[in-house]
């Protein structure tokens, strides 16, 4: 609809003359408003390895518990007899199916054909990966158990200490050390021998080395928080900054001039990330993406299928699918860990 009436427009009868004989000056473009950034389905789709078909395509041995024993021996050699302990099986994971549909109406090309701004198709399948990116990471970052079985696995599932049945590992006990994540409370690690949950530096440090610990000494990936958590932790940090510029050095020769605080905040080594889809400011989480990533089909990696004819739905038009078949999956649970009980988040 035109805008009359405003700005150096006219309105009343010389403004509808106008917009009869003017043509209007408009953008080709289109400017998304629902986008969201996320590092987290971002690391995920990086780490991504592509799987082919089959039952349990995605099949992992795992060793949980030890298969030989070693023991010290006097001058003579002599030592026990070995015995078979078995110690591997398998952890299998099914793909999921997710689906966006894209209809395209045959009027709606004859309509746009040599008078398009835009091509409507165009945003339509813009949109159909913009669909795709916001509900992975959506599900990504659901509760626990919140997923149904028709969808991945979230982050709180993969980290959780009380589902021994993911992966199909079969009848191993709650109790297991090895087959679940690691979680805690920050109050647990009595930082400052004051029991501690405030967001700092000295609790994060905490934090990461108390899941590098868990995880058998191999430091995690990266560190996610909510918006408001990271923000209480930047906080800390940045009181602690100093920027030394001096006129021959290349910090001080930066066009922008010098940079104060930054997007990932490292603590021990480890980046720190702030991620928008991340719900909950009282928890960390430390992934570990060596073991951690998403299973896709290599023949149904965000593929367009068609487009297909409506004719024999008598209607005059296409539709095609954007397929994705894909799975979180987890090879080595004890090596993501969560981090909860944290206190101090900004309002954000």
């Amino acid at each position: 609809m035109s805008l009359v009436n405003f700005g150096i427009v006219p309105g009343g009868a010389v403004g509808t003359e106008l917009q009869a004989v003017t043509r209007r000056a408009a953008m080709p473009a289109v400017v998304v408003q629902l986008g969201k950034a996320t590092p987290t389905l971002s690391a995920m789709l990086a780490a991504a390895e592509p799987v082919k078909g089959g039952v349990s395509p995605v099949t992992i041995p795992v060793q949980g518990t030890r298969m030989v024993t070693g023991q010290f021996v006097d001058y003579s050699g002599a030592g026990s007899a070995p015995t078979v302990a078995p110690g591997l099986m398998n952890a299998e994971y099914n793909l999921k199916a997710f689906t966006t549909w894209i209809p395209y109406y045959l009027f709606e090309g004859l309509i746009q054909q040599d008078a398009e701004l835009v091509p409507i198709i165009w945003a339509r399948m813009n949109d159909a990966g913009n669909v795709a990116s916001d509900t992975l990471a959506t599900k990504l970052f659901a509760p626990l158990s919140a997923n149904t079985g028709l969808e991945p696995f979230s982050l709180p599932d993969v980290f959780a200490a009380t589902d021994p049945t993911q992966g199909a590992l079969g009848n191993i006990p709650v109790t297991n050390a090895w087959w679940k994540g690691n979680n805690a409370t920050i109050a647990s690690l009595n930082v400052g021998g004051t029991a501690l949950t405030t967001i700092t530096r000295a609790g994060v440090l905490a934090s990461l080395h108390w899941a590098q610990k868990l995880s058998g000494g191999e430091p995690p990936s990266c560190g996610l928080m909510s918006p408001g958590a990271f923000m209480a932790l930047a906080a800390d940090v940045i009181g602690a900054e100093r920027y030394n510029i001096t006129p021959e050095g290349s910090y001080g020769e930066v066009g922008e001039g010098p940079t104060v605080a930054f997007p990932a905040l490292r603590v021990g080594g480890v980046n720190i990330y702030s991620d928008v889809y991340y719900p909950d400011n009282t928890t960390i989480a430390w992934p570990n993406y060596n073991y951690l990533q998403y299973k896709i089909h290599q023949d149904a990696a965000f593929t367009v299928i068609g487009p297909e004819s409506l004719l024999p739905q008598y209607q005059l038009g296409y539709v095609m699918v954007m397929l994705c078949l894909l799975e979180t999956v987890c090879s080595k649970r004890n090596a993501q860990s969560m981090m909860t009980g944290w206190t101090g988040a900004l309002s954000i």
